[in-house]
């Protein structure tokens, strides 16, 4: 049987970006904000933190910006209560999920 290479979906290494620094690859509806969903997430990453890091991919151009391609609520909360910065997963491919 022959024994098959699988690349892995992630970087191994996190990193901490900047929140100015991300790009969505999707937009939010303004009224995100109202919904319980969103209101449960604001608490628990006030009480515990990000359980869930967001998922982003690094551009491949000079601008040190980052696609993100999951955790688009979760971003919304910290830009809302004014954090600046963010512990990420590094996608090795584009794709949203």
């Amino acid at each position: 049987m022959e024994k098959r290479m699988v690349n892995p979906a992630f970087e191994f290494n996190g990193v901490t970006i900047p929140i100015s620094k991300l790009i969505p690859t999707k937009v939010l509806p303004v009224s995100v904000i109202k919904s319980n969903k969103y209101k449960q997430t604001e608490i628990s990453i006030r009480e515990i933190g990000i359980i869930e890091p967001p998922v982003v991919f690094r551009k491949k151009d000079p601008s040190g910006n980052y696609l993100l391609l999951d955790g688009h609520l979760r971003i919304q909360v910290l830009e809302n209560i004014g954090k600046t910065e963010v512990f990420c997963l590094l996608s090795t491919d584009d794709e949203a999920y």
